[in-house]
């Protein structure tokens, strides 16, 4: 079950970040599968095709994203920068415990800047 979860949310996550450059049809059947929860046979309902039809583009699209992924490396590179931003916060907060707040507090203002702009 937390395999399943944990795959199931990497490929949102690959979606969200290279969903762009896949077909309008990937797109819609990724959506509706991850995104929406709907189940094979209701997609397949929906676009008059068998359940094997979605399963197998579902799994061609997800591996056109680890593909994506695995040539740019954008979501490993974002994650790897979320951990050094994360590690930086907690030197700030050591920071601003020896200096006082008002002293740390355009590094913290900089510091949630840069935490907006890797979401």
């Amino acid at each position: 079950m937390v395999r399943a979860l944990s795959e199931r949310l990497r490929v949102i996550r690959l979606f969200d970040t290279y969903g762009r450059l896949l077909t309008r049809r990937q797109q819609r059947l990724l959506r509706l599968y991850y995104h929406d929860d709907l189940s094979l046979g209701e997609i397949a309902e929906q676009h008059g095709v068998s359940r094997q039809a979605v399963h197998d583009a579902l799994q061609r699209s997800a591996e056109e994203l680890e593909h994506l992924e695995a040539s740019l490396g954008v979501v490993e590179f974002r994650r790897q920068l979320s951990e050094r931003v994360a590690g930086l916060a907690a030197a700030v907060r050591r920071l601003t415990d020896r200096l006082g707040a008002e002293e740390a507090a355009e590094i913290r203002q900089e510091l949630d800047v840069l935490r907006r702009s890797i979401r």
